[in-house]
C-alpha cells in the first residue's frame, strides 16, 4: 500500500481529522441549530423563517375489537429558511416548541 509523503499528510491532516458535519445541523451565521433546540433558540439565532406552515394530522389507534379509531391529532409547524445564494434552503419541523428535524432542499438558492 502506498504511503503518503510527510508534506501531503500534513496538508491532509486537518481534513482527515475533522468529523463530518451532522446531517441535522443548520448554520445561521456563526451559530448552529440542532434537533432538540427550542423554537426560541432558532428565532434568536436565525431570525424569523421565510414562511411557516401549520400541520395537523390525525392519530389512529387500533381498538381491542380490531377496528381503527382516531384518538386525537398531532400538530406541528414547518419553518422554511431561504438561506441565500448558493445555500441549500432548510425546512425545520417544530413540534411542542422543539426542533424535531432539519431537512435541506436538493438545489441551492439563487
Amino acid at each position: 500500500m502506498p504511503r503518503l509523503s510527510p508534506a501531503l499528510a500534513l496538508i491532509l491532516a486537518p481534513w482527515l481529522l475533522t468529523p463530518p458535519a451532522a446531517a441535522e445541523t443548520l448554520r445561521c451565521g456563526s451559530s448552529l441549530i440542532q434537533v432538540g433546540d427550542s423554537q426560541d433558540t432558532v428565532l434568536s439565532k436565525c431570525g424569523a423563517p421565510a414562511s411557516r406552515q401549520a400541520i395537523s394530522e390525525p392519530v389512529w389507534v387500533r381498538g381491542v375489537d380490531g377496528n381503527t379509531y382516531q384518538s386525537g391529532s398531532e400538530q406541528w409547524e414547518l419553518w422554511h429558511y431561504d438561506r441565500g445564494p448558493r445555500q441549500f434552503p432548510a425546512t425545520l419541523k417544530i413540534a411542542d416548541g422543539v426542533v424535531q428535524s432539519i431537512d435541506f432542499d436538493k438545489s441551492p438558492g439563487r
